[in-house]
């Protein structure tokens, strides 16, 4: 009997595990990932300030994003700056960001277009990713159209 339960705790376990590590691996295999841990190196390189244009962030990522890009089988920094999900270039808020806290903590400086199911992707400065409802969404970005 004790063989049985442990038996059933751990196909439990393994399923719960499954579940999330499916959704990490979604995550992991949408671009905003790498996106956001660019971002992340930027802000550190330039004494905790974000890029100010999209040309200056891609004449970054396009000098000092080679490893990032080539770990995540990137091979065209512009597919980098598009949603896989959506097909959407993302929205990438660009200066000193404001905001309520998002994923990590701090605010959205990145957030998929149109997403998919009714649910976006948002990223943080700290490379956190978060897959949110249009509600959730409207919170962390009030000034989204």
């Amino acid at each position: 009997m004790r063989c049985a339960v442990g038996f059933l705790g751990g196909i439990v376990l393994l399923s719960a595990t499954g579940c999330t590590n499916t959704k990490a691996v979604q995550e992991q295999a949408s671009t905003i990932k790498p996106l956001a841990v660019l971002y992340g190196k930027y802000v550190g390189e330039h004494r905790g300030q974000p890029p100010g244009t999209e040309a200056e962030f891609k004449a970054f990522v396009q000098a000092s994003g080679k490893t990032i890009l080539d770990a995540n089988k990137i091979s065209d920094v512009s597919l980098l700056f598009t949603s896989s999900r959506d097909k959407q270039p993302y929205v990438i808020l660009y200066g000193p960001l404001k905001g309520p806290p998002g994923p990590a903590g701090q605010p959205v400086f990145a957030y998929e277009k149109v997403g998919v199911n009714g649910k976006r992707y948002v990223a943080s400065s700290l490379g956190a990713v978060e897959e949110v409802d249009e509600a959730r969404f409207k919170e962390l970005v009030p000034a989204a159209p």
